[in-house]
Formats: structure tokens, sequence, C-alpha cells
């Protein structure tokens, strides 16, 4: 009896497909992955009215979510290793990862597999009539294997190692192997769950791009300046902004003059100088000055909110079908045909099902190469490196080209004082500390790096007796009776300041390196300036000099100027560089070292670095990088050092070298399988379950190796890679 409903099950459900495939195209597992989703399990069901019915429905909603909950806060931590979920969760300023549909609803068919299994050791205990329900159960979780066989044949027109899985599982449950196809089963809704896990993609809202938007700003209405809410704002106000407000709209200044923070967006190293008729963009910074905006663009149509609309383009390419994680399997197709064939003329339509399940045997690739992926999730959580996206270990072996971002990547975002001019006779020493004394209550970038460089020659300072910003980016300052101006060219022309001769030579050799002059004047003389450049990450140098070692290209991609971006790409000894790069030529230049065969690893830190990161085939960024580019990267270095990637390479490495091991394991066990189905047809299914389970459990082991124990070392690196 139970076959005879097994049977009117299958019959159901292949005729389900072919209405459904004559309909008009249905939402694909990639639709399902790209939509969004409510964040869980009970929201945005039917609403079933009231009476009993609805009742038992708000029940089972409730269930669902504690069952939900339950797994996400224990079996995904269990699972990925509890400190990436740390890691994961601080990224996430301590709220729980999004859970899509698919997810949702591949976390219930894994509790389902679960009570399957349960209720048939129950029927082979007690003889009860348990084994429908355990059938029903094995067609729902195959149900989603059985759809994505159909796209394929249909929207893909192939045929595919998928298109067999439903023959395979369809003979095991009418020949009775329903215990077997349980097991299966769970372990295929498990392979599902660990891609969840291991390959984490992040669709963009405004407040990833813009931050936090202000409840309130300040706008002028008829020569008055009022505090509105934010939302009110419309195309065409005129907003007021101070130093330390991030700017949320794009806009055109229309009064006064502001120092603006914006590499973060466009890459650039230095703040840069916003006077009248100038553009301003969201997600930037005013360190000092106040000026006033006329809006033009808001939200979604800013420049980091057109950035945004591409990421979450690009979230369904970085999304992989149910299909593609047998498509390296592809190759099997015409051994697995011919041996059902085969099986068929030596055993019947059984056989033939069961030698279908010999390949399957080799299948066991994808839960192997998984486990081998949390393996490796896991020891590199243990470094200080947060791998969201596990495909980066299989892919970073293949990688033959390196692309950094510039300003925030390999250079740190406070500048360092390089030189000191000096002009009337001055000393060095005592401009430095006339500058650092009025400084020293100022936090920004400017400031820090000049009361660095005064702290590193120990000066002492004079006392300061008063200092507050001016409206043209400069800074006033009382010392011991006397008047200090620092600033801009322009802040000393608005101050009546001429600038020297020799002073101007040095301005210009500055910004031909792609360095500011911050200039000091005293009692209406100005004295000289001091020269600011870009600060080289301590570590950046070492860490490109073993790049090159290990033959890789490398290249600088930046928004900032040419002269700066040379410059750094000669001292590092780089093979090329791209400057005054735009956000979205940032992925063409990806894409047209892609178009020339390379393999590119990308490395940036910035709103403007996002898109590149997705179009890479490996993307890697920094702890303290904006959320937009920890979002969009696959990897994130969370202790904010670039060394961090030999140790990341070496573990990909590690990976690559479990992967063939288990390559060459699997293919043996598939042939064994094969002769025993033929040896011994009456075990059929068992045989290759048996051996399926025997091989697993021994390519586990070569998963679950430490996997930077046969790391190479070299000169000085004894101790740089502790097994894991």
């Amino acid at each position: 009896m139970p076959y005879i409903f097994a049977i009117a099950i299958v019959g159901s459900a292949l005729a389900a497909s072919r209405s459904i495939a004559k309909k008009r195209r249905q939402a694909t597992l990639m639709d399902a992955l790209a939509a969004p989703q409510p964040s869980t399990a009970g929201l945005g069901r039917p609403a079933l009215g009231s009476g009993p019915l609805a009742s038992v429905h708000a029940r089972v909603v409730r269930w669902d979510e504690k069952y939900q909950t339950l797994v996400q806060t224990r079996l995904d931590p269990w699972l990925a290793g509890r400190l990436r979920d740390r890691q994961i969760q601080s990224l996430e300023n301590g709220g729980q990862r999004h859970l899509s549909a698919l997810e949702l609803r591949t976390n219930r068919s894994l509790g389902l597999g679960l009570v399957s299994l349960g209720l048939n050791v129950l029927a082979k205990l007690t003889h009860w009539p348990l084994l429908p329900g355990v059938i029903a159960i094995g067609l729902y979780n195959a149900w989603p294997g059985f759809q994505e066989a159909w796209r394929v044949a249909v929207e893909e027109r192939r045929l595919s190692v998928m298109q067999m899985l439903p023959f395979y599982l369809a003979g095991m449950w009418l020949g009775g192997y329903l215990l077997a196809g349980a097991v299966g089963l769970v372990f295929f809704g498990l392979c599902q769950k660990i891609e969840f896990l291991i390959q984490q993609t992040t669709r963009h809202t405004l407040t990833h791009l813009l931050g936090e938007q202000p409840q309130r700003v300040w706008v002028v209405v008829d020569g008055v300046e009022i505090e509105v809410p934010f939302e009110q704002l419309r195309l065409g106000d005129i907003l007021v902004l101070t130093a330390g407000q991030p700017i949320p709209v794009d806009g055109v200044v229309v009064q006064g003059v502001a120092t603006v923070d914006q590499h973060r967006l466009t890459g650039e190293s230095h703040a840069v100088e916003k006077v009248v008729g100038d553009t301003v963009l969201a997600a930037t910074l005013v360190l000092g000055g106040r000026i006033q905006v006329r809006v033009e663009k808001t939200g979604e149509e800013t420049a980091a909110g057109r950035i945004g609309e591409i990421l979450n383009r690009t979230v369904e390419h970085q999304e992989a079908k149910l299909a593609d994680q047998f498509r390296r399997m592809e190759h099997t197709l015409a051994p697995m045909l011919a041996g059902g064939a085969l099986g068929w003329i030596v055993g019947g339509p059984l056989t033939a099902s069961a030698m279908l399940g010999c390949n399957y045997v080799l299948f066991s690739l994808v839960p192997l190469q998984m486990l081998g992926m949390l393996n490796g999730l896991k020891a590199s959580a243990r470094h200080g490196i947060l791998v969201k996206d596990g495909r980066a270990l299989e892919r970073l072996p293949e990688v033959d080209t390196v692309v950094f971002d510039k300003t925030g990547t390999l250079t740190l975002d406070q500048p360092q004082v390089v030189a000191i001019h000096c002009c009337a006779g001055y000393a060095e020493a005592g401009l430095l500390a006339c500058a650092a004394a009025a400084e020293q209550r100022q936090n920004h970038p400017i400031a820090q790096a000049i009361l660095a460089a005064a702290e590193q020659r120990q000066l002492t300072l004079p006392p300061l007796d008063d200092a507050h910003y001016e409206l043209g980016l400069g800074l006033k300052a009382w010392i011991q009776g006397e008047q200090v101006r620092i600033g801009s060219e322009r802040f000393l022309a608005m101050e009546n300041l001429p600038l020297p001769a020799d002073l101007r030579l040095a301005q210009d050799a500055a910004h031909a390196l792609g360095n500011t002059l911050v200039f000091v004047a005293v009692a209406d003389i100005v004295l000289g300036a001091i020269e600011l450049a870009a600060t080289l990450r301590t570590e950046a140098q070492a860490t490109i000099d073993w790049l090159r070692q290990q033959g890789l290209a490398l290249y600088i991609l930046s928004g900032d100027q040419d002269a700066p971006t040379a410059k750094l790409a000669a001292e590092l000894g780089m093979d090329g560089y791209f400057a005054n790069t735009l956000p979205t030529q940032k992925a063409e230049r990806v894409r047209e070292l892609q178009a020339q065969g390379r393999r590119v690893c990308f490395i940036g830190d910035g709103i403007n670095d996002a898109i590149a990161l997705r179009q890479a085939e490996v993307s890697v960024s920094l702890r303290g990088a904006t959320t937009v580019a920890t979002d969009a990267a696959q990897v994130v270095l969370m202790d904010d050092d670039l060394a961090q990637l030999r140790v990341l390479w070496h573990l990909a490495k590690g990976f690559d070298r479990a992967i063939v091991a288990n390559t060459k394991l699997t293919q043996r066990f598939s042939l064994l399988a094969a002769g025993g189905v033929l040896a011994f047809p009456a075990l059929k299914f068992w045989i290759v379950e048996l051996l399926w389970g025997v091989q697993f459990s021994v390519g586990m082991g070569i998963a679950n190796r430490p996997l930077l124990d046969e790391a190479p070392t070299g000169p000085g690196e004894e101790n740089a890679l502790p097994p894991t």
C-alpha cells in the first residue's frame, strides 16, 4: 500500500511540474534569493481570518518563528563557528543575520528530514502505518531539486545531472529503501543549509550608504534659518551644514566655504575645499567651515544611492542556483547514463537507478567541499579573518592579479607631516610647536597629524589662550597674546596675508606629489608651512613584496589624483596603476583586467570601492572600512592589517589540497560502488549508501585537516603561520 501511495505522489508531482512549465515563467530559485524578504518566518503570510483555522495557523507561525530563531542562534554558530558568528554580529552591530524566504524553507526542510528519520525508525519498531508520512516529507524536501531540474531543462535547455536526481530518488522510494532515502535527503538539506552559511551577500539600504540620516536639519526659508524634520526636505531647499555634520544629500554650495572629507566616496586622499558653485555629495563629511547647499538629489537619487542600486542588482549574480552546486559534476553525466543503461540491461529499472546512484558518490564532493569551507571559515576566524563567502577560498588559488585601492587601504586616513618649510628666519621646531599649540583642542585628521609630529619631536607647546575656526577654512588662535592663523592659501587671502614666493614654490612642488600644505602666520606675518602626505600602512610594503614573490601582478586603483597615485605605485614597486577613477569606473577597470584573462582579487575600503569589490573574483575589505565595503566584500580583515593576506592565501591553498585529495577518493569509491551493484544486485541501494557513508566519513577527515600545517614559510616566517 505505501508503494501505491508513493506512485500516486510522484505522478502528481510530475504532473504539477508540467503544468508549471506550461504557464508563464515562475519565480526561480535565483528570483527567490534576490527578492526582498521579511526577516522572520511569520511575516508576510496571508491572513486566514478568524476561527479555529486561524488559531491553528497562528500557533504554527509562532512555533516556526521559535524554531527559526533556534536554528539561527544554535545550529548556525555550531556549523560555521561561534567566533565567526560573533565577528559577523560585530559588523551587523549586534543584530542577527537576515534570513531569506528560501533559507527559512531550508531550515524547515532540515527539521522535517529529521522528523522523517524518526518516523522511519518508529515504523520499523512498531509496524505502525507511518511510511506514507515518510514519503510525503521526502517528496516535500526533494521538491526544490525537482523544480531546479525542470528549470534547467526548460529555461537553460540542457540535459544535466540534476535531471538524474529525481529518477534515483524515485527508484529508491519505490523500491522500499525509505530509510536510505531519508538519510540522503537530510544530508542534502544540510548541504543547502551550509551553502547559506558560507555565501553571505548583503542588500544595501540608504543606512548602509549614507549612514544614519539626521532626524532634523536646518534650512533657510525667506532668509531665516529654521529647523525641520529631515523627511520634509525637498529639492531646491537650502540646507545649512556646519563642521562635524555628514552631508545627507547631493547639492550645490550657494553660500560659504567648508572643508569636506569625501575620500570614502571618491577616493581622494585629502579633504577638499568647497566654495560657492561647487558640488557636494551625500555620504561625505564637513570637517570645517559653514556652507549653505541647494538640494538637488536625495535618497536613492544621490551618487551614493546609485551605487547602492548597482550593488543590489549584482546580488543575484553573487548568489548561486541550486544547480550551480553540481555544475562541476556535469562531466560525469555521460558515464552516469552509460552506467544506468548497463544496470537496466543487467538487472532492470531498479538496478539502473542504483547505478545512477553510484555516480552520486562523486556528488559527495559537494558536501565535502562545503565542510572544507566550514573548516576554512573557522580557521580564518581564529586568525582574525572573517570569510563571509566561502567561494573566496575556492577561487583565491586561481587569482593571478591583486588590485589595491589607495586611500584607506594602502594608506591610513590620518596624514603625516613630511616636511616643514620656514621663511623669515623662523626655526622648524618653533613653527611646529606654534601650530601644534593652536591645534591641540582640535580632532580633525590634519590637527592630529601636526600634534603627532610635535609629540614625536618631544616639543614643549606654549599655552593656548583661545582658538576657533573661521569661515575661510582656517583656525585663529591666541598664544601668549599673539594671534596665530593656520589654514589654506584661500584662508590667508581672505585674511589679506600675502604668500611669500618661496612658499608658493614649495606649494607647487607639494601639489605635484599629491601632498598638502598648511600655512602658519603669526602677528600678520606668514612664517612658513607644514607639508602633509598620506601615511603608508606599516605592513603594506612587506605584504606587497610577499605577494610579488607569489608571482602575482599588482596594481593600484584609486579615485585620487594621478601624481600621488603614481608616486605610491613607484614606491611600492607595483606593476601599474589607475588614477582619477570614478566608483563605477573602478568596476570597469576590473572588468578590463578580467577581459585579458586575469583572475582578480580586489582590496578596498570605501563606498567608491563597493562595485569593484562585487565585480572581482575575490574581494577583501578591512574592519575599519565603510559598512558598504565590508558588506560587499567576501572577506573582511578583522584586525585591519594587510599582513593577514598572507594567512588568507595559505588557508586557500590548504583548502585546495583537501579538495584534490577528496576528488581522488570519491572517484575510487564511485567505481567500487558500481562494481558492487553489478556483483550483488539484491543489495542495490544499500551498497551505494553504505559505500557513500564510508567514503563520506573518510572525506570528512580530509576536509577537516588543519589548513596551515603544510604552509610554506620563508626567512623570518617560522612562527608566522601556526597550525589551526
